[in-house]
């Protein structure tokens, strides 16, 4: 009796792939992606929303430092700001281009109902919850790290304040 747990000759223990998508897991997909590309025209949206308001930041942080006294100072923080807007939609364009290409593999396993576009598919869906995953983590750690300083921050002015 053969091991079902034991690797195959083929070096894997997974069985192979014949070739062949069932209806049922094609039809589950298919009724994600109108979902897929709505969030990821969102995504899209939401990354041309922040170049504009980027862009005006810095212009408006490049006029009110011509304009004002201070120079160069008054125009930093907009300017600042535009700049981190800018790369904020550079992450927003990453998972939103994962998304609509996950969308566009789903609609090529519609039509071709291959093992190939499928694996395709799933392979654009893992890029996308990758990027979010690492994206989350960043996330968190600069939050905690941005917790830390506000206390040590804080901790530090009461201290100024008592003396």
């Amino acid at each position: 009796m053969d091991n079902p747990y034991q690797p195959s000759a083929y070096g894997s223990s997974y069985p192979t792939a014949t070739g062949y998508v069932s209806p049922a897991f094609i039809q589950a997909l298919a009724g994600t992606k109108p979902w897929v590309r709505l969030c990821s025209v969102l995504g899209f949206i939401a990354a041309g929303m922040m170049i504009f308001i980027a862009l005006a930041m810095m212009a408006t942080g490049a006029v009110g430092g011509m304009r004002s006294r201070g120079g160069a100072g008054a125009a930093a923080v907009p300017v600042i700001m535009g700049v981190i807007y800018l790369a904020m939609s550079v992450v927003y364009l990453f998972p939103s281009l994962k998304l609509w290409k996950y969308g566009s593999a789903i609609l090529r396993l519609m039509s071709s109902q291959s093992a190939a576009d499928l694996e395709q598919a799933l392979e654009q869906q893992r890029g996308f919850w990758k990027f979010v995953g690492i994206l989350a983590l960043v996330s968190t750690c600069l939050g905690l790290l941005g917790a830390v300083i506000a206390g040590i921050a804080s901790v530090s002015a009461v201290s100024s304040l008592s003396r």
